[in-house]
C-alpha cells in the first residue's frame, strides 16, 4: 500500500535493489548499468542512486520524474514550490509527473491525470485536485462525487469517459503503474533524475527547499555523466 506519509531513510536501500522498464528501444536509451551519487551527496540519506538505472527518453534532455498522487498532502504542499521551480529548469532539463500506482484517500491519480491531460484541462485543474482532495476534504475518490467535482469544473463528463477508455489513455495509465512498481515508489512525492537518483523531501522547516538543492546537484551529475557517456562513444 503506497504511504502518503514523508518517507523513511530506510526507503533508500530498499529503492535501489533490482528494477526494470520495459521500452522500445527506437524512443529509449539506457544508461550505463552502476550509477554512483554525486561526491557531495553520498552521505545524504534524502538521495539514492538507482542501480541498475532505469532506462529514458532519448532526446538528448535530462528527464526529472516527479512521482505524486493527488490524494497524497506532501503532495499537494509540495505542488506550489515544484511549480515556480520547473520555471526556471534549464533548456535541457524536462519535468515529466508519473502519477503513483495505488489510490490515496481513494482516489487513483492515473486515470484522472491523463484523462484531463488528453482533454487540456490538467495543468488547469492540478491544483484545484490537490486543494479540495487535501484541504477542502472532497471525497473524490467516491465516483459521483468525483464526477459531481468535475461537472462544477467544466468538465464534459461524456467527453471523460470516453477518453477514459480510449486505448492511448488506458496504454499510459498502464505504463504509469508499471513505473511505479519498477522505481519500487512506496511513498509519494518522489523525485527520480534521468533514471539514474531519486530525492525524497528531507523532514524540517525547510525540507522543500532542500529537496529542490539536492535535485538541482543531481541534474548536475547526471549531465556530467551524460557527457562522460557521449565521450566514451566516440571513442
Amino acid at each position: 500500500m503506497l504511504n502518503s506519509a514523508r518517507v523513511k531513510s530506510s526507503f533508500m536501500p530498499t529503492l535501489i535493489a533490482a528494477m526494470a522498464l520495459s521500452a522500445s528501444a527506437a524512443f529509449l536509451v539506457t544508461p550505463p548499468a552502476i550509477a554512483q551519487l554525486p561526491a557531495q551527496l553520498q552521505s545524504n540519506p534524502n538521495v539514492a542512486a538507482l542501480n541498475p538505472v532505469q532506462p529514458v527518453e532519448n532526446d538528448g534532455k535530462i528527464e526529472v520524474l516527479e512521482f505524486f498522487a493527488y490524494g497524497c498532502p506532501h503532495c499537494a504542499a509540495l505542488e506550489p514550490k515544484i511549480e515556480t521551480w520547473a520555471k526556471k529548469l534549464p533548456a535541457d532539463v524536462k519535468l515529466k509527473r508519473v502519477p503513483a500506482s495505488n489510490p490515496i484517500r481513494g482516489i487513483d491519480s492515473a486515470p484522472l491525470f491523463y484523462t484531463l491531460e488528453a482533454m487540456g484541462l490538467q495543468e488547469k485543474l492540478r491544483q484545484k485536485l490537490f486543494d479540495a482532495a487535501n484541504v477542502e476534504n472532497v471525497i473524490l475518490g467516491n465516483p459521483a462525487t468525483l464526477n459531481t467535482w468535475l461537472e462544477k469544473q467544466g468538465v464534459d463528463l461524456k467527453q471523460y469517459a470516453e477518453v477514459q477508455k480510449s486505448f492511448s489513455i488506458q496504454n499510459k495509465i498502464a505504463r504509469a503503474k508499471k513505473m511505479s512498481i519498477d522505481y519500487m515508489i512506496s511513498s509519494v512525492p518522489m523525485i527520480v533524475v534521468n533514471g539514474r537518483y531519486a530525492a525524497q523531501v528531507p523532514g524540517g522547516s525547510s525540507g522543500q527547499d532542500q529537496l529542490f538543492a539536492n535535485v538541482d546537484q543531481l541534474i548536475t551529475g547526471a549531465r556530467a555523466a551524460n557527457k562522460t557517456v557521449a565521450a566514451s562513444a566516440k571513442k
